[in-house]
């Protein structure tokens, strides 16, 4: 909730001064970035901070989860130094590098798709072992994310190339907005990035749905799908330019109040989505009794509000004093790899606790399918690898050498017994009921 109002407001300042016409002082402005900067300062290495703690509580993790750690806290501490290198220049020189702000849109941008293309491979990995459709609708969403903050590293640069000084110096906001320079190029780009950012919308909003299917019984089909149509039909009207522009002459006849109406209204779009999307994980946590794996949904929960609340491109392309935009930016590699290791370690954890899988099988709730899912298949994956080694060296021996299992029969192996496992304990728990 901290980075959705933070977000909505660092995002949404711009275009509301720019419609209504009210500018605030400079000092007003460079105040509130500080602000923000500060916010994201503490929140951040308090959430990093929390991750840490998780994953040394958890055994037989990756090591290589150490290095993503160790690079996750160095994003950090130089997204908190560029910041603070760029208050410190305006507070004293009354001016910012613009190079800086270049600095973080690459660092920013390049670390969230480090964290997002090693989960979409993952995600790919479980598929090859157990075909699923919420984990394929999340694969093809994480996917186009990752092309999504592609597209939006390149259309920032693009517009960061037709700034003739190096330096941003206090301008009025609304001078910066009627300067900006479009071109067939950057408009192509922005409908890339619009298409994309609506097509993985569109697409875990589907997966959501179906994780939260067991609601429409607790609810009500009424509140159910208002629960979840809502913020899909909220979401899609900033897009009704591309269909035909239904408020074209609420525009033309009255522009400043339609603007300022506008913004306010449809200015928490993207945050007001992420939350939603960040429900399937967060009641998914609250229906786990281990410990470790609820945090872990938890984080992955917050993980995903937070990166689908922070991948914009109109504020920063303005390139404003003071850099509006820039704080909501640099939560995005902190999103990615909370969502990364969230979905991972829960994955884990499930894995390697038979009483919460037991749990998993005798629970029809929907929030859990995936978990259990995911928890199967990673098991099975822990099995193969611990099963190769014991293959290699069994190729050494004499008495081995008429006929070694392949490792897709020994995958189809160990997948037979798992079946045979569940079947056995879903007519236990049957028979215990009777």
């Amino acid at each position: 909730m901290v980075f959705t109002v933070v977000a909505v407001i660092d995002l949404t300042a711009v275009n509301f001064f720019t419609y209504s016409g009210i500018e605030l002082p400079t000092s007003v402005n460079v105040a509130m970035f500080v602000t923000f900067s500060a916010i994201f300062a503490i929140s951040s290495n308090l959430l990093l901070n929390s991750v840490r703690r998780l994953i040394s509580k958890s055994n037989g993790l990756p090591s290589k989860l150490k290095y993503f750690q160790a690079f996750i806290f160095g994003i950090q501490i130089l997204m908190v130094a560029i910041t603070l290198v760029i208050i410190l220049q305006m507070l004293i020189l009354n001016k910012y590098s613009l190079v800086l702000l270049q600095g973080s849109t690459y660092l920013t941008h390049f670390s969230a798709l480090l964290f997002l293309i090693y989960l979409v491979s993952i995600f790919v990995g479980w598929l090859k072992s157990r075909r699923n459709y919420i984990i394929v609708l999340y694969t093809i969403s994480f996917s186009i994310i990752s092309f999504n903050i592609f597209i939006s590293m390149i259309y920032l640069e693009y517009q960061y190339t037709f700034t003739k000084s190096p330096l941003r110096k206090p301008y009025p906001i609304t001078s910066y907005v009627i300067r900006q320079e479009i071109t067939p190029w950057s408009e192509s780009l922005a409908t890339t990035f619009d298409i994309s950012t609506l097509s993985s919308f569109f697409i875990i909003w589907i997966a959501t749905v179906m994780l939260l299917s067991q609601y429409r019984y607790k609810l009500g089909r009424a509140k159910y799908f208002g629960l979840l149509f809502i913020p899909l039909i909220y979401y899609l009207f900033p897009f009704q330019g591309y269909f035909g522009n239904i408020f074209s002459s609420l525009a033309i006849n009255s522009p400043v109040a339609f603007g300022i109406i506008y913004v306010l209204t449809f200015s928490a779009t993207k945050q007001v989505g992420a939350l939603l999307f960040s429900l399937a994980f967060w009641t998914a946590s609250s229906l786990v009794a281990k410990d470790r794996v609820s945090k872990s949904l938890l984080i992955s929960a917050i993980g995903m509000a937070i990166l689908f609340g922070s991948i914009d491109i109109a504020t920063l392309q303005y390139r404003l004093y003071p850099p509006y935009g820039l704080v909501t930016e640099a939560f995005m590699p902190i999103g990615s790899y909370l969502l990364f290791i969230g979905i991972f370690t829960s994955a884990t954890g499930v894995a390697r606790d038979t009483k919460l899988r037991k749990e998993f099988y005798k629970s029809a709730k929907s929030q859990l399918g995936l978990l259990k899912t995911i928890g199967i298949t990673q098991m099975e994956n822990e099995l193969l690898k611990e099963y190769k080694p014991l293959l290699d060296r069994s190729k050494t021996m004499e008495k081995y050498e008429d006929q070694q299992p392949e490792q897709e029969e020994v995958k189809k192996i160990i997948h037979d017994v798992l079946i045979e496992l569940q079947s056995r304990e879903n007519q236990l728990s049957k028979d215990n009921l009777r």
